[in-house]
């Protein structure tokens, strides 16, 4: 039997998926096995798929809790500026808090006051987070916000995310256009 690729050589293994004959220069040996090129890439794709998706279930496990994304309007009260706020719009929730893109940057450990319309209507005012992280992403500053004293609304949120959980979003209701 000659090679698939050298027709002037002989095969010296045979693909264990396809079967083809490839000669000492092309065949391609993963644990124990010979492979040509085609299979080899499909193996190793097939893998890192596999290796992704393993990933993604360890980090999700590795959250203290689930969350949603949901594009909704907010505004963000620094504590010591009452009166004043900033537009911001949340991109997920938890139970223990959320993801907020906005304008300004807020500093970490600072607390807030932020209030927002779930999208089922619940309606949350002066909800006290603390600010977790504030990280720079082109324009805007990404928040991530700690809910603090959350004993009456908290309820709410757990509801809101529970029922969240059993919706599909379609790509329309998560265009973050419609917010900005």
């Amino acid at each position: 039997m000659k090679c698939v690729n050298h027709k002037d050589k002989e095969a010296v293994a045979m693909c264990s998926i396809c079967g083809i004959g490839m000669c000492a220069d092309c065949d391609i040996r993963l644990a124990g096995r010979f492979y040509c090129q085609k299979c080899a890439d499909e193996l190793v794709k097939e893998g890192a798929i596999v290796a992704i998706r393993k990933l993604y279930e360890i980090l999700e496990e590795k959250r203290k809790h689930h969350r949603v994304y949901s594009l909704v309007n907010i505004e963000i009260t620094p504590s010591g500026y009452e009166g004043m706020f900033l537009k911001g719009i949340m991109h997920n929730i938890s139970s223990g808090g959320m993801a907020v893109l906005c304008d300004k940057q807020i500093s970490i450990n600072e607390m807030v006051y932020i209030s927002f319309t779930l999208p089922n209507g619940e309606v949350m005012e002066n909800i006290q987070a603390g600010v977790v992280r504030s990280e720079k992403i082109g324009e805007k500053y990404n928040l991530g916000l700690l809910f603090m004293n959350m004993m009456e609304k908290q309820s709410l949120i757990d509801e809101f995310i529970f029922n969240s959980k059993k919706k599909k979003y379609t790509q329309e209701s998560a265009d973050i256009a419609n917010y900005l």
